[in-house]
């Protein structure tokens, strides 16, 4: 595979949180459900994070991957960036990824 197109807009929605407890002993362990603690807080439509990656393409089949995704992560949660500019960054790509957890 050889790189085909740097700074790939890589997003995720905020979802609505699966049903359960927003936290749960698991063994020795306290799972706490991040989502179900955020439920409320956002609208429909909000951005939960962007990345940007590196596209990777096969020559023979035409096959594309988008990777390299961890070294920026712009989020609102702990950082400057609000969800006017995570929206403006997904609309102004010239070629983004939806990552989603639910079909």
């Amino acid at each position: 595979m050889n790189c085909a197109k740097n700074g790939i807009v890589v997003y995720h929605l905020l979802e609505h949180a699966t049903p359960g407890p927003v936290q749960q002993k698991v063994g020795n362990f306290v799972v706490v459900n991040t989502d179900r603690l955020s439920e409320g807080s956002w609208k429909e439509g909000d951005i939960d994070f962007v990345a940007l990656g590196d596209r990777y393409e096969c020559n023979k089949c035409g096959f594309s991957v988008v990777v390299g995704c961890s070294e920026l992560m712009m989020a609102t949660a702990f950082s400057k960036f609000t969800q006017k500019h995570l929206k403006r960054i997904v609309e102004e790509a010239e070629e983004k990824v939806e990552i989603r957890r639910k079909n």
